[in-house]
């Protein structure tokens, strides 16, 4: 996973790029492999939650995720997970620029 986090004019844009296979049902069974997904993605600046999604099989493989966010400063850490269907997870932590 890639985490890109940019401080501008009180605005941090952020940019995530997920490594991952999002297999819906559908595209499982055309593929004959397990349908796998991300379910849900958090990302937390200062131990506060600043976004929260939950996906479906109908998002893309390798997805690209971009929101912004008030409140932090340049250095801070933002940490970034998703789960998937399965119940793995993925975190990166990176800092704000």
């Amino acid at each position: 996973m890639k985490v890109k986090a940019k401080l501008k004019d009180d605005v941090v844009k952020v940019k995530v790029l997920a490594k991952h296979v999002n297999a819906g049902p559908e595209e499982a069974e055309k593929k004959k492999i397990d349908a796998n997904f991300i379910k849900q993605v958090v990302a937390k600046c200062n131990n506060k939650v600043v976004f929260e999604m939950s996906g479906s099989g109908f998002i893309s493989k390798n997805p690209l995720f971009k929101f912004k966010f008030k409140g932090a400063a340049k250095g801070d850490e933002l940490e970034v997970t998703w789960t998937d269907l399965k119940g793995n997870t993925k975190s990166k932590v990176a800092k704000v620029k």
